[in-house]
């Protein structure tokens, strides 16, 4: 388990004396804490800087190898960002790992490749680490600010591995580009290849290929190794360490199945040089008992735009992270890592079909056992009782029926026409846990055919509390005339131990409303009360 490491050894001590002097703009600035037999520290790279991000170490205090893991070089791969950040909370038994998940802040906001507001010549940050042909390596600078600042760190870091979290647009297997055109590294392990990094690589992109089932998405390996003016390939060959590339695919997957594909190929690399002991492929959220609330947001099939709204509400709201869960996250063993999941806004059939019978079972379980719920639009007919596929965790039923229209041929009544303004009343009960916020008592919501719903009379089910009304309708037919006006738009349910909020309409969609989702967040985490 110790391979490469003395190979490596006398190289990269004899470079690293010679730039023990580089300074390190505030960056070992660190709070510590003990959990799990590790020790877990953070502080500042390019502390007060346009450039400033965190960085996280975990130490277990006992000799072996450090890691240096980094996401979020370029602003359209969220990917690897939110995989390392999932990946900092692993525990290790040997070594040290650190880990920094948004190294280029800047871009990762504005979701680019490249930096905004930079020069051509620095743009593009993984472009910008030492270049090797010179022949003194002592010369050798990265170029602008935030790759120096990087490549500072790393070299205090002295690692002797450096992975880079990275996404490419397309899969290579199946990419045909056009004549002149270069072919993606989506789905790949980039590493200089070798007997016993052959070895390695194909047990990472093994365990990544064990989410896939097309053919066309299985991982590639690029024996060539990491381009050379990038951070890996720096690494390798300045550092002398042992530099890997891990390439997921953004475009036609959800961020889910790529977080997970990142945390299982690291997982494999990690066990391998015997940092870790157990599978930690499926360690997602903070285990700290001081944590944020842990909200895990399901973006599988059936989900629908709308969900990248609640994934920003949530995140922006205090005291809360979001995590992209996907269908082979709904078992016991990850749903146990949070407090609350959230269903958002698509087709509530079509995310229950995605998640399964076993999967629906897993949700049901962790409402009862003390987990909170929190269906939109979808999701809430997703946590109705009034469909075969249904979760049950709310006494209603949604208005449904399919009607004959002369000319128009057979029209389903849940479908009451495009998304529209609709207006809305809050209850004393909604103004109690809304208001606080500074939601009024009425006003416009945005609406896309969310259930309107009434009881359904199970007796296993408590029956629902309304928190708000709705208070005007849209329709297409004339049956749907006079269904909507005073039903119940926000209701709220406890299974179990566990709370369940139903939200009909979309309050994600209007930024005066974002805080009804953080409020029913808080409410279903038992954060606050309605009094």
């Amino acid at each position: 388990m110790s391979f490469f490491f003395n190979e490596v050894r006398i190289v990269r001590m004899k470079f690293l004396l010679s730039l023990i002097f580089l300074a390190f703009s505030g960056a070992w600035l660190s709070a510590q804490q003990q959990t799990e037999g590790s020790r877990f520290s953070s502080g500042k790279i390019a502390a007060g800087t346009d450039w400033e991000t965190d960085y996280y170490v975990v130490d277990s205090d006992h000799e072996g190898p450090t890691v240096l893991i980094i996401g979020g070089m370029h602003g359209n791969e969220p990917a690897g960002a939110r995989a390392a950040e999932q990946i900092r909370h692993w525990p290790i038994v040997r070594g040290k790992m650190v880990v920094v998940p948004r190294a280029n802040v800047m871009a990762l906001q504005a979701k680019t490749r490249l930096t905004p507001g930079q020069p051509e010549t620095s743009k593009n940050l993984n472009r910008n680490f030492p270049s090797l042909e010179e022949p003194n390596r002592m010369r050798v600078q990265p170029q602008g600010e935030l790759a120096k600042a990087l490549w500072q760190f790393a070299v205090k870091v002295k690692p002797d591995w450096l992975i880079d979290l990275h996404e490419g647009y397309e899969f290579r297997v199946s990419h045909q580009p056009p004549e002149g055109k270069e072919k993606s590294v989506g789905s790949s392990v980039i590493y200089q290849g070798s007997g016993k990094m052959d070895a390695l690589a194909k047990r990472m992109i093994a365990a990544a290929d064990e989410t896939v089932s097309d053919p066309d998405r299985k991982f590639s390996l690029i024996r060539s190794g990491p381009v050379s003016s990038g951070i890996a390939g720096a690494c390798i060959r300045v550092m002398g360490a042992e530099g890997l590339i891990l390439e997921t695919t953004y475009n036609f997957q959800p961020l889910s199945i790529r977080t997970r594909q990142h945390r299982a190929m690291v997982n494999v690399l990690l066990n391998e040089i015997g940092m870790v002991e157990v599978d930690c492929g499926q360690r997602i959220a903070s285990p700290s008992s001081s944590r944020p609330i842990q909200v895990g947001m399901f973006d599988g099939e059936g989900t629908g735009p709308s969900r990248e709204n609640v994934v920003e509400v949530i995140r922006a709201a205090e005291g809360m992270d979001v995590h992209r869960i996907g269908a082979a996250e709904m078992s016991d063993r990850i749903l146990g890592q949070f407090d609350v999941l959230v269903f958002p806004g698509g087709s509530g059939s079509k995310q229950a079909r995605a998640i399964s019978e076993a999967g629906r079972l897993a949700v049901q379980k962790f409402v009862k056992n003390g987990g909170g719920y929190v269906g939109v639009c979808a999701g809430a007919y997703l946590c109705s009782s009034g469909y075969s596929w249904s979760l049950r965790l709310v006494d209603s039923k949604a208005f449904t029926g399919t009607v004959e229209v002369p000319g128009k041929g057979k029209k389903q009544l849940w479908y009451r026409g495009k998304e529209t303004g609709i207006d809305m009343e809050l209850s004393p009960l909604g103004e109690s846990l809304f208001g606080q916020k500074g939601i009024p008592k009425s006003f416009e919501v945005r609406y896309a055919n969310g259930p309107i719903i009434s009881p359904h009379g199970l007796d296993e089910v408590e029956d629902y509390q309304v928190l708000a009304w709705f208070r005007s309708e849209n329709g297409q037919v004339a049956e749907q005339k006079g269904t909507m006006i005073n039903t119940p738009a926000i209701v709220t349910s406890r299974v179990g131990k566990g709370r369940v909020m139903s939200v009909s309409p979309h309050p994600e969609k209007t930024p005066e409303l974002h805080s009804i989702v953080s409020q029913a967040v808080r409410w279903v985490a038992k954060e606050v009360e309605i009094e």
